[in-house]
């Protein structure tokens, strides 16, 4: 029984050998243009072009990049938003182009170097005193690790990443926008550029705070060492006109003592000159090379010539007794060391 069934199938096929081949062929036919249409398209998706454009990242690969990416649509948003914020970089009427060229320029730098993040975390000190840069070393490395998508419909799409500025110790958001195009899918926007570009400058203000306070910081120490080295007693100030009624001198004294284990050698003195009412008349710095071992008195006077018909020698005559106010500038020890009080300037932009 089986013998023939098995007989019976076997000269069926033999009969429609042909006909079967031919409806698998187009069996496999049809799978494979539904296959390949799926795959088709895929690579007309969002999600592959997400893909390659994270590829590209990292590491950068320029020509596919610039496939993936309008730059100029990227930029200029940026630029406009830069010349908001910094409108003291590239100032003139073609200011946003010259920034969006910037931007641009910084962006092909930035893809082919190197990237590699800072080998140590680096404690707030030393952020603030290193050369400030816009762009982490490793902007891409974190852009292609941060990187997700979201597809908003058929035609848009975001893609969003955190990128972390080591410099500024801050985490800033971007937001690309993705849009299909003729050429298939290609980011063309930064939908945060006015909100990042704004985080970006507060950060960076509040980093030139940082360093203008690190100098006001050095200041206070430096004042308490040179007040404890050698500490100021009196300071004296006298004028006097001479005979000829066209000359005033003013006699300023101070007298201090050198309090700590290396010779003074010199130093600059801070004088100001004020009337009993505690209002400025006159303000000079006074520097003096005379040599004060450790334990020594130091009395030291200058004498300021001065037109006696001004109204600041005038003033000074009025106001007497004077009250003299006086704090060290510098001081030159004999170890080598220069114990100075730094001006302290408004906070100094960084990026000029």
């Amino acid at each position: 029984m089986k013998l023939l069934f098995i007989t019976t199938i076997t000269a069926f096929v033999h009969r429609h050998v042909f006909l079967m081949a031919g409806i698998a062929l187009i069996i496999l036919a049809a799978i494979g243009g539904y296959c390949g249409w799926q795959h088709y398209q895929y690579r007309q998706s969002a999600q592959f072009a997400f893909l390659k454009f994270k590829e590209a990242l990292q590491p950068a690969n320029l020509e596919e990049l610039l496939a993936r990416v309008d730059f100029n649509a990227l930029s200029m948003p940026l630029a406009k938003a830069a010349a908001q914020h910094y409108p003291f970089i590239k100032k003139g009427s073609h200011q946003v182009a010259h920034l969006n060229d910037s931007i641009q320029t910084a962006l092909y730098k930035q893809s082919r170097m190197k990237e590699e993040p800072p080998k140590d975390q680096l404690d707030a000190i030393t952020r603030l005193l290193t050369p400030f840069y816009v762009l982490p070393q490793d902007f891409l490395t974190q852009l292609s690790s941060s990187l997700s998508l979201q597809e908003i419909d058929a035609n848009t799409a975001l893609l969003s990443a955190t990128v972390r500025h080591y410099l500024l110790d801050k985490i800033f958001p971007l937001h690309l926008r993705m849009e299909r195009t003729h050429d298939g899918w290609r980011i063309r926007g930064l939908d945060n550029a006015t909100e990042l570009v704004a985080q970006f400058r507060a950060a960076q203000e509040e980093r030139m705070k940082g360093q203008r306070q690190l100098l006001i910081d050095k200041n206070t120490k430096t004042r308490q060492r040179m007040e404890q080295t050698l500490p100021i007693k009196e300071c004296i100030a006298q004028p006097g006109m001479l005979s000829d009624g066209k000359t005033l001198l003013l006699v300023v004294s101070v007298e201090a003592k050198n309090m700590g284990k290396a010779i003074v050698n010199n130093f600059n003195l801070s004088t100001s000159i004020e009337g009993s009412n505690g209002q400025q008349i006159l303000h000079r710095y006074l520097n003096a090379v005379a040599p004060t071992m450790p334990q020594q008195p130091l009395r030291h006077s200058w004498t300021i010539e001065m037109d006696g018909t001004s109204q600041e020698s005038k003033s000074l005559l009025a106001a007497a007794p004077l009250i003299c106010k006086a704090a060290w500038q510098t001081l030159g020890l004999s170890s080598g060391e220069v114990l100075h009080i730094a001006e302290v300037p408004e906070p100094v932009e960084e990026l000029q």
